[in-house]
């Protein structure tokens, strides 16, 4: 189906709920796949997770000189008394280094060469289920305990005595006085009597 000649703006393509917008220009066919194809290693994980290539010394390559071997046979032969004689002896003789090759190697018995299920590192804790970290279960336990431990601190904020001071003991049991003193007036008002006018004498 060929598409009219306004659709191929893509600025001016309907659009349909649910579905990608369609092409403007012409695509490959259907079992066409995209990408660039990667050369695949002929060694795969597998065989670089299972297999272990050890360090082979390069048995063409040439140590260091072995200085201290060279002071030692430059004093044995009365050649290293003085840094000059050192030096001239140092030209005319030369020793090498031991090379890790040249060792005797002595074999290296770990727990796993006698025990193949030998586990290395330190035991880990209690073994913790997966349940109960996906359902969110130790958030709840930590908030009953607080509500547990809230309850208990409110219980103990009740029972908590008064206690009282001689002072606050004193003012408890003070006994009233008598005020018989005449509340203050004027001295133009000492003569009026009392009035008192309701409203329903108006």
């Amino acid at each position: 189906l060929e598409m009219p000649r306004k659709y191929t703006n893509p600025l001016l393509l309907p659009i349909e709920v649910g579905k990608s917008k369609p092409a403007v220009v012409d695509l490959p066919p259907a079992d066409h796949i995209y990408g660039i194809k990667s050369n695949l290693d002929c060694e795969g994980a597998g065989s670089v997770i299972g297999g272990w290539l050890e360090h082979q010394p390069n048995a063409a390559a040439i140590p260091g000189r072995d200085f201290k071997t060279l002071n030692r046979m430059a004093i044995m032969s009365g050649n290293g008394v003085t840094a000059t004689q050192v030096a001239s002896f140092r030209r005319e003789h030369d020793a090498r280094l031991k090379g890790g090759h040249e060792r005797v190697h002595q074999g290296v018995h770990l727990p796993s060469s006698q025990d193949p299920v030998f586990s290395y590192g330190i035991k880990s804790g209690e073994r913790i289920p997966m349940d109960s970290i996906m359902s969110n279960q130790y958030l709840k336990d930590f908030l009953s305990q607080q509500e547990v431990k809230q309850e208990q601190h409110q219980l103990a904020k009740k029972h908590i005595p008064v206690m009282h001071t001689k002072a606050s003991l004193g003012h408890r049991f003070v006994e009233p006085v008598n005020d018989t003193s005449k509340p203050f007036k004027m001295k133009k008002f000492l003569n009026v009597p009392p009035r008192l006018r309701a409203m329903a004498d108006a």
